[in-house]
């Protein structure tokens, strides 16, 4: 002990300080007196029973968060002071720590390797060979997200969702095991190099492989639409640019088409001149060119993001049936009529005699801003501004979630997130348990009931 704390408490007990320097020659005095401290202070011995408890809290928190070790030891000390428990040995609390953790290890492993067949276990094994003539591994191509935004870019995404579904392990339920291990897994599996998962034992190394191709799946949708998202961007970007770009070429023409047809509508209106004469003093071929330059380049009543995305058709066709084929979505029932326009295209780029015609194509998808290029007469459809529209509209669902993935991890339904039902019942425990609250009403509004006494009193002391 400092030295200061035994002059505290010598000057306490009114004792010279030398006086308990002889407490520590001999050692039964100090079971003596921790025993009459911990029934002083209401403290709790840790026996077997508390030992069971600290157990089983630790089975919920390693089951439902991914912290280290070593922040696990500080909150189980903490948990123990919080429920007035005398804290055991330092080894004997790691070694408690450790066990729990490699039990729950094994256990995830072992159910994780009997749901994969034999033919999903060869597909998984495959991710560390490297293929002939290339220089890394499968898992290394796979884990390399795309790193530039544009068409081949978003094409060579989309590729990389199909070569990780081929593995065939999509459908592998996990959702009863615990995410928190299985986030562990899949980051430890992102960052290890191909050898380290080689020298794993086989349990371990198929329910890594497995975790981790299924996450992969879901961040590699992820990347796929956020490309998507930032490609139609910047080619709004583009094509508005070189609209304002050909604008300013024609202001020159626009003005003079403009000035002439306002000399003829002065003439037109002044009383003592009469019709025929305008045409005489300007010339019937010269009004009908203004007129034509002023219909030609006159901004029209229509969405600027239509006119912008007006050029970008041939850049589109480059990715659009990989993304046809490659992306399934859902939405609300606000993007009902959107989701229709989407089958529609799939059904077009199928092919096929079961094709159907552009005119049967569903219009209520088509905006005001979009209607003059999408319809420009009745009954007829542009296909290309029909494509273009309805890319332009899944981009604005997306971000606003009304349209979502659900293989993917940020654009998929919130309201998935939710446990409902027998999911709930199944996890109501663990969750109570880690976040040490009981499952009786009663018993959490009388906690919350002190809390308030508690804080009225402090108040009204201040």
């Amino acid at each position: 002990m400092p030295a200061v704390v035994v002059q505290t408490l010598a000057e306490q007990l009114h004792l010279p300080a030398d006086a308990l320097a002889a407490y520590r020659t001999r050692p039964n005095t100090w079971y003596d007196h921790q025993a009459r401290i911990v029934t002083h202070l209401g403290y709790t011995p840790f026996n077997g029973r508390q030992a069971f408890r600290l157990t089983r809290w630790l089975y919920a928190q390693v089951l439902t968060s991914i912290v280290r070790p070593s922040v696990l030891f500080d909150l189980t000390t903490a948990h123990l002071v919080a429920q007035r428990i005398v804290l055991p040995g330092v080894s004997l609390l790691a070694r408690l720590i450790a066990r729990v953790r490699e039990r729950t290890g094994r256990y995830l492993y072992r159910h994780l390797r009997t749901r994969l067949s034999l033919t999903q276990q060869v597909a998984l094994e495959t991710l560390l060979s490297v293929p002939a003539g290339e220089r890394l591994t499968h898992l290394e191509q796979l884990r390399t997200p795309p790193t530039r935004v544009s068409a081949p870019a978003l094409a060579a995404a989309l590729r990389r969702v199909d070569a990780i579904r081929v593995l065939g392990v999509s459908a592998v339920p996990v959702d009863d095991l615990p995410e928190a291990r299985l986030v562990r897994l899949a980051r430890h599996a992102q960052a290890a190099w191909a050898q380290t998962l080689v020298r794993m034992g086989e349990e371990r190394r198929l329910a890594t492989l497995l975790v981790f191709a299924q996450t992969l799946e879901r961040t590699a949708t992820d990347d796929v639409l956020d490309l998507f998202d930032s490609l139609l961007t910047s080619l709004a970007l583009r094509g508005e640019t070189k609209r304002r770009r050909e604008r300013l070429r024609s202001l020159k023409d626009l003005d003079q088409a403009a000035l002439l047809l306002q000399q003829a509508v002065a003439l037109l209106l002044d009383e003592a001149v009469p019709a025929r004469q305008v045409f005489d003093r300007l010339g019937q071929e010269p009004l009908r060119a203004a007129a034509a330059t002023v219909q030609e380049l006159a901004s029209p009543q229509e969405d600027p993001l239509a006119e912008a995305l007006s050029g970008s058709y041939a850049t589109v066709r480059r990715f659009l049936p990989a993304l046809l084929a490659g992306v399934a979505f859902e939405g609300t029932p606000t993007a009902k009529p959107l989701l229709e326009a989407w089958a529609f295209l799939q059904q077009q780029e199928a092919g096929g005699r079961g094709r159907p015609k552009w005119s049967a194509a569903p219009r209520t998808v088509v905006p005001k801003g979009w209607a003059r290029r999408v319809l420009p007469a009745k009954g007829e459809v542009n296909p290309q501004a029909y494509t273009l529209c309805v890319l332009e509209r899944l981009q604005q669902a997306l971000r606003r979630r009304d349209v979502f993935v659900p293989t993917s991890e940020r654009y998929a339904d919130p309201r998935a997130e939710l446990l409902r039902g027998d999911a709930w019942e199944v996890a109501r425990d663990s969750v109570a348990q880690a976040l040490n609250r009981s499952l009786d009403p009663a018993v959490e509004l009388a906690r919350l009931g002190q809390q308030l006494r508690t804080a009225y009193a402090e108040v009204g002391r201040t």
